[in-house]
């Protein structure tokens, strides 16, 4: 893993940017998993805005794809 990318879930300490809450199909892309897969195995870091809108946080997306 890079050395400037946060390993813990503090999210105080994230850049603002990776605070954002990306719709699946971007967390898909930063991930490199499918959606299905995101919510089987990482169904913690998924954020619901809604009954019908789901989404994730950039940061959690982005330390998926550095696994």
């Amino acid at each position: 893993m890079p050395e400037n990318v946060p390993t813990n879930n503090d999210l105080l300490t994230w850049p603002i940017a990776w605070l954002r809450v990306a719709k699946p199909k971007e967390a898909e892309e930063l991930s490199s998993l499918s959606w299905d897969t995101i919510e089987r195995e990482h169904g913690d870091k998924i954020v619901y805005l809604s009954p019908h809108r789901v989404g994730m946080r950039v940061g959690h997306a982005l330390m998926l794809a550095s696994k």
